[in-house]
Parts: C-alpha cells; sequence; structure tokens
C-alpha cells in the first residue's frame, strides 16, 4: 500500500465556488486526487464548515468535497425558493457532474442524509458503495409536529421581516447557547462562531425557512426499502434533536443497514467528536471495499 500523504496545511482547506444547477455553490474540496472519494453533506441550518473539524484527518485518507447545500452558507438559493428534498438531490448531482468527479462514500448529517440517500436511490451515485448517516433525519416527524412543522416554516417564509429578525435575536450568546444546549451537543469556541455567523445573515436564514417549507420525507421513507448500499445509522445517544432509537429501528427494517451508537454525542456528533466519526468513515471503506496497491476493489 502506498504511504499516507502528510496532513495538508489549514490553507488546503480554503473555499472554492462551482456554478452547477443555475446556482454558484460554495465548496471546500481537499486530499490526494486518486485517493477514495468523499462527499460530506451538512443538515439544515448549518454549512459544510461543521465538517472543518473533520478534514485534517480525513484528508489523510479520502480525496474530500464539502459543499455548502442550496440556500445555505454562501450557496445560492434556488431563484423559486421551492428547496424540496429531491429538488436539493438534483442540484448536487448537478454538482457532481459539473467536477465530473464521483465519490465512494457519503456522510450526510441529519437532514444531509436525507439528501444523501435521496442522490443513490435516484441513482446519482454510481461509484458510491457505502453512506454514513450522522444522526439522520430520514423519516417524518412523528404525528402533530409532523404535519405543523411544515406548515410552520411557510408561513414563516414568506414573511419579509422574520429572518431579519432571526439575525438580530437568535444569534445573541443566551439564545444562541440555549439553541446549542438543545441539540445535546456541546461546541467549541469556533463550532459556535460559525452558528452565530450564519444566524447574522438574513439569506441564510431565509435559505432555511425555505427548506423547511417544502421538505417531505413520505416518499424517501417508503422508498427506503429500496436502498441497495450499506448504511450506518450512527447516533448520538444523548441528541435531543432526534430520538437515537430511530436509527436503531431503521437499521432493524433495512437490510444491509448497521446501528452505530455514540455514547456522549448529540445532535451535532460530528462536530464534538470529529475522531470518532473520521474513525466510522475509515472502517466504512474497509468494510465495502478491499484496499490493495492505492486501488479500490468492490467487496460486493
Amino acid at each position: 500500500m502506498h504511504p499516507l500523504p502528510p496532513t495538508p496545511p489549514a490553507s488546503s482547506f480554503a473555499p472554492s465556488a462551482a456554478l452547477a444547477c443555475g446556482l454558484r455553490w460554495r465548496l471546500v474540496r481537499s486530499g490526494p486526487p486518486g485517493a477514495p472519494g468523499l462527499l460530506l453533506l451538512h443538515g439544515t441550518g448549518s454549512s459544510g464548515q461543521s465538517w472543518a473539524s473533520c478534514l485534517p484527518g480525513l484528508v489523510e485518507h479520502f480525496h474530500v468535497l464539502v459543499p455548502d447545500l442550496p440556500g445555505h452558507g454562501s450557496t445560492a438559493a434556488f431563484a423559486d425558493r421551492e428547496a424540496s428534498l429531491p429538488r436539493m438531490a438534483q442540484a448536487v448531482a448537478a454538482l457532481l457532474e459539473a467536477l465530473n468527479w464521483q465519490p465512494h462514500l457519503v456522510a450526510g448529517h441529519s437532514a444531509g442524509a436525507a439528501v444523501m440517500v435521496q442522490l443513490a436511490l435516484d441513482g446519482h451515485l454510481p461509484a458510491a458503495r457505502g453512506l454514513l448517516a450522522v444522526n439522520g433525519a430520514l423519516e417524518p416527524l412523528p404525528g402533530l409536529m409532523g404535519l405543523v412543522a411544515p406548515a410552520v416554516a411557510r408561513l414563516a417564509s414568506r414573511s419579509a421581516l422574520l429572518p431579519a429578525w432571526v439575525t438580530r435575536h437568535a444569534a445573541q450568546p443566551r439564545a444562541l447557547s440555549h439553541l446549542i444546549a438543545s441539540t445535546g451537543s456541546r461546541l467549541s469556541e469556533d463550532g459556535v462562531a460559525h452558528y452565530r455567523q450564519l444566524l447574522e445573515r438574513p439569506e441564510h436564514v431565509r435559505g432555511v425557512l425555505d427548506m423547511l417549507a417544502n421538505w417531505r420525507l413520505d416518499e424517501l421513507q417508503a422508498r427506503l426499502p429500496q436502498l441497495r448500499l450499506s448504511l450506518w445509522l450512527a447516533a448520538g445517544l444523548a441528541d435531543r434533536t432526534l430520538a437515537p432509537v430511530r436509527s436503531l429501528e431503521l437499521a432493524r427494517r433495512l437490510k444491509g443497514a448497521r446501528f452505530v451508537p455514540l455514547p456522549g454525542l448529540g445532535h451535532l456528533a460530528h462536530e464534538e467528536a470529529p475522531a470518532v466519526v473520521n474513525g466510522l468513515l475509515t472502517e466504512l471503506l474497509d468494510h465495502v471495499y478491499t484496499r490493495d496497491d492505492g486501488t479500490l476493489v468492490n467487496k460486493r
């Protein structure tokens, strides 16, 4: 096996831009070009920066692509603001096509896991063999909450004043600390600063509301048994946003799925414990591939 390259300097993680699906994307791309490809997708309300602490360890093993999803961070929103799950996945697929690049593994956090699985089910990940969901939001919210939440988001997304109000209030230290604590996670100062910077941008808040207003998971849930890739469902046992038992139950129902408990970690597990999530990704690679002299051989 070829020796691993040295960990690149922080400058190697500088963001770049790309045009795809009529949108201007912000993305980070790093790691040896010949290494296994890894696509990282963030969740609702976040950005690709949420994976920053994972990158130094990952680029020792992977060629990594980390985009901001449409309407999030510094990637443009859809002009008509119809940010549904299928459309989000189609946009990511268009980005991969524009870059002429395909991942061997994909990891998605929270709603990013839904985008990941939608990509796979729609045939947009021909080279991928393994998927890692980190506190994946792959099923509709139960009961009344599942009916009310999108309707409230639709009303909020139509408000011309709400995004500006959120930027004034949600990014305040006390409000932000409560928001992060409600996920069950404890973040570093840099992690908290990332969310403060996002919440200070009305265009980001608007993009989040657009996504929430159009998000439907019923069809994805019905199609989950069609998934043919290895799916590992990592769940923080301290997650206060999504009950970890839902990942456990889903793993029991799906062929080729595996439940991975993450003791002591909350919803933002990849930000709290990047080494743990990185270890899962290298383990998943070994699970679905045999590596020999720098080449990948599909075990399946």
